[in-house]
Order: structure tokens, then sequence, then C-alpha cells
């Protein structure tokens, strides 16, 4: 099964893109693409949303499509997703791509919240647009950047359980009936 992983922070070693890496190495049995062309995107207007769309728009709706399930990680700004991935969702949104599509939604934040709000807040777009998000998929984590080792490895067992566990619930969601 083909997993495409977004994670919603723009720096290149963000704890999202670390801790998504990380579940690719957890389980090995699940097929994981990595879309890391957040920062390519256009700002969303509806005008601008045209046939054909801008390539990077065109790109990620592609990759989208051609998924199995999604994998979305989101850090915190705010007490809200950042702008840049509610930007990403605007792009898809009309396009279809994700109805009926497996999902799940996770925030990993050094918060002790683990980035909760931006975590329902990407839960209940991804719902409104008719993506089947998997609660049992979905994780908000309490990640410190000591969290995850040099490697970019979970130190805390029971946190590496917990993404396998929601990994396999999203395979599981995934899997043709």
């Amino acid at each position: 099964m083909r997993i495409l992983a977004l994670s919603g922070s723009l720096r290149p070693g963000s704890l999202n893109a670390r801790l998504l890496r990380e579940a690719a190495r957890l389980v090995p049995e699940a097929s994981f693409e990595f879309w890391e062309r957040l920062d390519d995107l256009p700002h969303f207007s509806p005008e601008r949303d045209t046939e054909p769309p801008p390539e990077p728009v065109a790109d990620l709706r592609g990759r989208i499509q051609a998924a199995d399930a999604l994998l979305i990680c989101t850090p915190e700004y705010i007490h809200a997703m950042p702008a840049v991935l509610k930007n990403l969702l605007e792009w898809v949104v009309s396009s279809g791509a994700c109805v009926g599509k497996p999902a799940a939604a996770w925030s990993a934040s050094p918060s002790p919240e683990g980035g909760a709000k931006a975590q329902v807040s990407l839960a209940h777009t991804l719902e409104v647009m008719s993506a089947q998000v998997v609660p049992e998929a979905s994780l908000c984590l309490t990640l410190a950047a000591s969290s995850l080792d040099a490697e970019g490895r979970l130190a805390d067992p029971a946190q590496a359980a917990r993404v396998t566990e929601a990994i396999r619930a999203l395979l599981t969601a995934g899997a043709p009936a």
C-alpha cells in the first residue's frame, strides 16, 4: 500500500518531517512517498485554480490521486495548523483527490499538548474535504527535539509503538475490501 506523507512544515529538518521518516522506518511493509514541495505552491486563490493548474499543484494532486492513503503531520502555530499547510489543502479540495481517501492527521510538537489544536483543525479540514479520516491512525505526539535521536529514531519505545499502531491502522483502513 502506498502512503503519501506530507509535512506541514517548511523547515527541512523539521520535527514533523523527521517523524514521518521514522514512521516509514518503523513500518517497512508500507510504501511511503514523501512530497516535499510545500514551498513551491503558489498562494491559493480560486481565480488561479484553472486548467491546467500550476505545475506543483498538478504534481501534488496527481500524487494524492495515486496514493492509497494520506499521512499528514502538522506543527502547531498559534494553536492552528500553519498557513502553508492550509494553502496546500486549499489547492487540493477542488480536485476531489481526497474524496474517500483514508487519511491520518498527526501533529508533533514540543508543547505539552502535542499540537492538539492543530491536529483537530487538520482532521476537521480533511473531513470537510471528504477524506476518510481514520481516528485510530491519527496521533498527537508531544516530542521535544530530544525525543528523536541523532539518527531520527524515536527514543521512547511507547511512542514508537503508538506510531507503529497508527500506521498499521491506516494500512487496514486503506486495504481493499
